[in-house]
């Protein structure tokens, strides 16, 4: 590997990446945290739901109670 020439970007260049790669994270982080929320909801009212425990109309007050 000493042998190969590494080329080395700008700093403006390297800022840039940088901006779009940390926007790109941000939007990934967003995604994970809202499939993690939606899970946790699904995971709660579904057996619910099947059991009959609660009507399928009572289902948005028990959602806003819990979030």
């Amino acid at each position: 590997m000493a042998h190969y020439a590494i080329t080395r970007p700008s700093e403006p260049v390297a800022a840039a990446f940088g901006e779009i790669v940390r926007s790109l994270v941000d939007s990934m982080s967003a995604a994970i945290h809202q499939s993690c929320t939606l899970a946790t909801l699904r995971d709660t009212l579904l057996p619910k739901l099947i059991s009959g425990e609660l009507p399928a109309k009572d289902a948005g007050k028990f959602v806003e109670e819990i979030v």
